[in-house]
């Protein structure tokens, strides 16, 4: 049976209709490798909207180019339940971490709480699960609704859409706990 072995969550920035999960040692060096272009240029915003490569992932949201979502990273000892609700994708990769702590980063910088695996230089097997709350290009959704009156004069107001339009939960398990 797996078990849960800690969890952050946090709100976060979704800038150009993505987010990465980076490695705290930063984009990896191995051959292997991808860098973000090569590995944005994998996803879309439909079933590949979660690709990785060592080091990283990238994340594509459903909802529009600027937003905030609610992201969940959690740790588990085995491979983890899978859950429906909600959902409408869940895709697992394998992702190597050379330091054994990822945290949320977008184009802006911005980080988030680090979730720390406890072991270094392993591969992980991630389930991502991209939860709708609501549908951002139905009407009055506020998915494509920057908000305010376009007063460019405005720089502190980044005119982002309110909070609720995804959810995000990634569970990491060591990649040798699969069947």
């Amino acid at each position: 049976m797996a078990n849960l072995v800690d969890s952050v969550t946090s709100t976060y920035s979704v800038e150009y209709g993505s987010f990465s999960i980076l490695d705290m040692d930063g984009l990896s060096r191995l051959p292997s490798a991808l860098d973000p272009q090569e590995l944005y240029a994998l996803t879309d915003e439909g079933e590949i909207w979660f690709a990785a490569t060592p080091n990283m992932a990238i994340v594509r949201s459903r909802a529009g180019s600027h937003h905030v979502v609610r992201v969940t990273l959690e740790r588990w000892d085995a491979e983890p339940p899978a859950e429906e609700k909600g959902g409408v994708g869940a895709l697992v990769v394998e992702m190597f971490s050379s330091s054994g702590r990822f945290w949320l980063h977008n184009s802006s910088g911005e980080s988030s709480p680090v979730l720390d695996l406890g072991v270094s230089g392993v591969s992980w097997l991630v389930r991502g699960r991209r939860i709708a709350m609501t549908d951002p290009f139905a009407e009055g959704a506020g998915g494509l609704d920057w908000g305010g009156d376009d007063d460019d004069d405005d720089d502190n107001d980044p005119g982002f859409p309110e909070e609720g339009l995804e959810e995000f939960v990634f569970r990491f398990w060591p990649a040798e706990a699969r069947d």
